[in-house]
């Protein structure tokens, strides 16, 4: 059986070693060629202890259902075969608030949870990575702040030093000029209204057009890497559609979180355009490996 090219650039990929891999993703980082792409795992360690999305949603349904309404509806659902958690785990958090925020005022909770917490180790290490010169952007799904308080801890200053690009507005504008680059794609928690506009986005299955450009500057617009950490490419309604119809620049190393494992793998399906490789080990490992690059 012959290969086609595509078939042999993603055998080729995939037969990257592990260690091979964490060499190249140090030497991307050296090269100062190296973007980052961050989701809610790297707000999940203390101090910070922020929610999963999973956790944000069954603790949002306890907070707005009686517990004994809910024990009812629960087992409801067990007795006719279909498991409450389970379809949870499947709706998009972003809908399931926008879905119940006609009738309780759910995004004011979710905004205030969001801006709490302090920056954990992670937040800390790519604050450094970002003021010592090693990386420029760093996109986020996140609401948290932590990333920009972890910057203002070392010394680093909103406007001067490193922007945050958070709303429609903002995205249709450009990248701002600063050093350093923060693209909240789904909003900030500081900023409620700009959570608002997500959630209904998500709701009705799109990305808006400022969101969309923001994706292409930093996937398409210039060749290097991405390090995707705490990321569970989920973002079946918004923001797979638009990485699906990309013609990617960069390439893709995607941390798969699994403790235990070392392991090199294809991209899922979203990043199917993309040249790239999925790496399931601990993400704490990868973490390591990039603070090895600046000790």
């Amino acid at each position: 059986m012959v290969m086609s090219s595509l078939d042999r650039d993603q055998h080729n990929r995939s037969s990257l070693t592990f260690s091979e891999c964490l060499e190249e993703i140090q030497n991307s980082l050296s090269l100062k060629r190296l973007s980052l792409w961050v989701g809610a795992g790297i707000s999940r360690d203390a101090p910070s202890a922020l929610p999963l999305a999973n956790e944000l949603k069954s603790f949002l349904l306890a907070e707005i259902c009686e517990s004994g309404t809910l024990r009812d509806f629960h087992e409801e659902r067990l007795l006719s075969g279909k498991d409450i958690e389970v379809a949870l785990k499947k709706y998009p958090l972003e809908a399931f608030i926008e879905s119940l925020s006609e009738s309780h005022n759910l995004l004011s909770m979710v905004s205030e949870i969001f801006r709490g917490g302090s920056p954990n180790k992670h937040h800390r290490l790519l604050a450094r990575l970002a003021r010592d010169g090693f990386v420029r952007q760093i996109l986020t799904t996140n609401f948290d702040l932590l990333i920009e308080r972890a910057l203002e801890q070392l010394g680093c200053s909103k406007g001067k030093d490193y922007d945050v690009c958070f709303t429609e507005d903002g995205f249709l504008k450009g990248a701002p000029q600063c050093r350093i680059v923060i693209s909240k794609i789904h909003g900030s928690a500081h900023d409620p209204e700009s959570m608002r506009i997500t959630l209904r986005e998500v709701s009705s299955q799109r990305l808006a057009p400022g969101r969309v450009d923001a994706l292409k500057r930093f996937l398409c617009q210039e060749e290097g890497d991405v390090l995707v950490i705490g990321y569970s490419v989920s973002d079946d309604f918004d923001i797979n559609p638009a990485l699906s119809a990309m013609k990617p620049a960069k390439r893709i190393f995607l941390v798969r979180h699994s403790p235990g494992m070392q392991s090199i793998g294809p991209l899922p399906s979203p990043f199917a355009n993309f040249d790239g490789v999925a790496v399931s080990c601990a993400t704490a490992q990868i973490l390591e490996n990039l603070e090895d690059v600046v000790k």
